[in-house]
């Protein structure tokens, strides 16, 4: 059972991190790929002056107008962030071994990132091979939001994966609960159990 939780985990954070590829990759400036690409040419080697950087023992010194603390959720640190530092998002993963599912939680501040985001959903999910299973506007707790659920084969193990994903407007919620479809009794047990939980 916890080799099977950990390859669901695995395959959550992979979803994650594709995710934020295909953003990233989406939103950037790219040029047009280079389709005869000559072959690189040898340089000399060239010398860089030694730039001198504080030891991180060292107190370093601070820039003026710090505008934020954040205090980590866990309690595990705390940073001082520069003026004019903007939140772009924040991931809370949590396991539930005994229902074998994964709950992800993505809170955007920004709302042009959550729209994109939302709206590349469904597309990218298929380009991963996904078969998009429901799509339709729904509601959270009063506020507009857009549920889409997922299957898509676990090359690993060959299993199907299915994910619950609510996108809730305002606060920018993105909510993921996954878990293998054999058990998806309990998905969907996670899922009720999650939204009734959710306080905005």
């Amino acid at each position: 059972m916890k080799t099977t939780m950990n390859r669901l985990m695995l395959t959550g954070i992979l979803f994650l991190v594709i995710l934020f590829g295909f953003i990233s990759f989406a939103t950037g400036d790219w040029g047009p790929p280079e389709t005869n690409v000559p072959p690189q040419q040898q340089y000399p080697q060239q010398q860089y002056p030694q730039q001198q950087y504080p030891q991180v023992n060292q107190p370093l010194d601070a820039p003026s107008g710090i505008a934020q603390s954040f205090r980590d959720v866990f309690g595990r640190f705390s940073v001082n962030l520069p003026s004019g530092t903007v939140p772009v998002g924040a991931t809370y993963n949590f396991n539930i071994p005994s229902s074998m599912c994964q709950v992800s939680i993505m809170v955007m501040p920004q709302e042009q990132t959550f729209q994109m985001q939302q709206q590349n959903f469904p597309y990218m999910m298929e380009q991963m091979g996904a078969t998009i299973d429901a799509d339709q506007q729904t509601n959270v707790k009063g506020r507009q939001a857009r549920f889409i659920a997922a299957t898509m084969i676990d090359e690993n193990t060959g299993m199907s994966t299915h994910s619950m994903n609510v996108f809730v407007s305002g606060p920018g919620l993105w909510i993921q609960i996954m878990g293998y479809e054999q058990n998806m009794q309990q998905i969907k047990q996670v899922y009720s159990a999650v939204m009734s939980g959710l306080q905005f």
